[in-house]
């Protein structure tokens, strides 16, 4: 079997798409097209494509990403595979690229890092949101797979187009877990998961409050109420770094609406990554997948985190008294929170299922 990897603007070693690579790599030959200029050393079964949008020609965006798509149309013709996998929207010729994969008499499978539809255009252009549901429908009547990031993301979707088409949800699980011993002591610290706060939504009093009894940390981004910035870690060096911290917190929100779908069902790879590190989450309770992953495991605390500062500080409180029931239950759940050969296992499962389609 042959498989072509459209990672489209995702570079080299985006975990996600590596993931996908290294599973059909163990299926037989793979190419992989990527975001990025520098090419990594080939394999014997793995062959690669760097082919960047911001180096079309092209004076405006618009040049660009279309010429970008007609070099991802062209090396879709002139590979040999069985297999096309997508890791991006075709956002110039979103239904061209797949109709002509199909006519070629190739399997697709489509993997949406994203509730396309919502998160694909600005807020401002919103009203434009039933055309970009009415391209996924089109686009789902032509592939023969879908890869969600989140169960509850990948219903919605499902639901909103009416589509019955064959379904896997793949989360961000962590690359592998950190093992922790009984003399780790955890640093009286918070680790903020997200952008700026411009990009969060706590209480004003209860984020003093935090700020009074924590440090809080932030990793790779800046962050105005932070104590300490620190720079952008290779993967082992968070995960430890995350491993010593008495919690992350997941607050931040990408719209101005609160319940912004895209946020609400998300599982982005942090939450995972701190799970796997051993460090329980202080969650803002409008998560919804994340807090049902949560509510299962006991690993975490969901807080309201904007109104009603006295019921999370009491929850906050009960939170730090049972402890070691968390660290506890981080320790048995781990390998639920990381990429493994089971689940791997699923993943090849589904994609051969496909190919015998």
């Amino acid at each position: 079997m042959k498989s072509l990897v459209i990672g489209y603007n995702h570079p080299a070693k985006d975990k996600r798409v590596m993931r996908t690579v290294a599973a059909l790599k163990k299926l037989g030959i793979v190419y992989y097209q990527f975001s990025g200029s520098a090419m990594p050393i080939e394999e014997e079964d793995l062959h690669y494509f760097a082919i960047e949008k911001q180096f079309m020609q092209g004076r405006f965006s618009l040049q660009k990403r279309r010429n970008f798509d007609k070099r991802i149309l062209g090396l879709i013709r002139n590979t040999n595979c069985d297999l096309i996998y997508f890791h991006g929207f075709p956002s110039s010729m979103p239904l061209k690229v797949f109709k002509f994969a199909r006519k070629m008499g190739k399997k697709i499978i489509y993997d949406l890092h994203e509730i396309m539809p919502v998160h694909f255009l600005p807020e401002k252009l919103s009203f434009l949101s039933p055309l970009m549901w009415h391209i996924l429908r089109a686009q789902l009547k032509i592939v023969n797979g879908l890869v969600g990031v989140s169960d509850e993301a990948t219903r919605m979707m499902l639901d909103k187009v009416r589509s019955n088409i064959r379904a896997l949800t793949v989360q961000n699980y962590a690359k592998c877990a950190v093992s922790l011993s009984e003399s780790d002591v955890k640093k009286n610290e918070i680790i903020v998961v997200g952008l700026t706060n411009r990009n969060f939504c706590i209480n004003d009093r209860l984020l003093k409050t935090l700020k009074n009894d924590f440090r809080i940390v932030s990793i790779g981004a800046h962050c105005d109420f932070a104590d300490e910035e620190l720079p952008f870690m290779e993967y082992k060096s968070m995960m430890e770094r995350l491993s010593k911290a008495k919690f992350t917190l997941l607050a931040h929100h990408s719209r101005s609406d609160l319940n912004f779908a895209n946020d609400i069902y998300s599982l982005p790879n942090k939450f995972f990554d701190s799970l796997a590190a051993g460090t329980p989450v202080i969650l803002a309770k409008r998560f919804i997948s994340m807090k049902r992953i949560i509510d299962e495991t006991n690993t975490g605390v969901v807080l309201n985190l904007i109104e009603d500062a006295d019921e999370d500080l009491r929850k906050l409180q009960n939170a730090l008294d049972h402890y070691d029931e968390y660290i506890e239950n981080l320790k048995i759940h781990k390998h639920e929170f990381m990429w493994d050969e089971s689940k791997e296992a699923v993943f090849k499962d589904f994609v051969l299922s496909i190919m015998k389609s």
